[in-house]
């Protein structure tokens, strides 16, 4: 089998993506302390055969004043979990439509306020579905070395217009990204969002230092211009 590809590409035979819970499991919820009532949250959502331990790294170099909480997915994939399809089928949006869902009712059931989002690659890809499902369902959103699922919305239309903040980081070596690719996504996301394009130069499907100051930088920014406010 080639190199896995959770954002779609070719492929050898690729193990099952199948349903692990109906819900996002409360059990397995890592957080950077527990919310409040008034809290800003902020979701952190890995990528495809990964774990809810694998962002919560990021929470100690992010700005405070956020809650940050990293979530499981609900499908499992070898001995991780996902959050659709692999590769994506543009032609079906079940499992994504699944997580979007599960993720929509498990903000309503917080006490703090969710904000924010920060995915890396197939959560990339679902941070960007809750903007298009409802483009005032997050504040703003870092896609990590992701993509928008490849098809359109009738909301994409309503996400254009209001123009969310999206921070859009990926390694220049990342294999998942060719010249095609980039530009049909940083052509998306220009047309979709109000869009901030950071590239590592060294970094392949990962997240660097060079990165993560990035994400940083963008997360202070939406706090000091009151953009989680809006």
């Amino acid at each position: 089998m080639t190199a896995p590809d959770d954002l779609g590409g070719p492929i050898g035979q690729a193990p099952p993506v199948v349903r692990a819970t109906e819900e996002i499991d409360a059990s397995a919820e890592r957080w950077s302390r527990p919310a409040r009532e008034g809290d800003r949250i902020v979701l952190l959502l890995h990528g495809l055969g990964s774990n809810e331990d694998d962002l919560i790294g990021l929470a100690p170099y992010l700005p405070t004043e956020y809650v940050y909480v990293s979530l499981r997915g609900i499908f499992s994939y070898v001995q991780g979990y996902a959050w659709l399809d692999f590769p994506p089928d543009a032609a079906d949006r079940g499992k994504i439509s699944a997580s979007a869902a599960a993720l929509e009712r498990w903000i309503a059931r917080q006490e703090g306020t969710v904000v924010g989002a920060i995915g890396f690659s197939q959560g990339a890809m679902l941070a960007l579905e809750l903007l298009r499902r409802d483009p005032g369902s997050l504040r703003w959103a870092v896609q990590l070395s992701g993509a928008p699922f490849p098809d359109e919305r009738p909301e994409d239309a309503a996400l254009a217009e209001r123009r969310v903040p999206v921070l859009w980081g990926r390694g220049a070596l990342d294999p998942l990204f060719d010249e095609e690719r980039i530009a049909a996504v940083q052509e998306w996301m220009a047309a979709h969002t109000e869009m901030v394009a950071v590239v590592s130069p060294f970094l392949g499907h990962g997240v660097d230092e060079a990165i993560l100051g990035a994400v940083a930088e963008f997360v202070r920014g939406q706090l000091d211009a009151g953009t989680d406010l809006a």
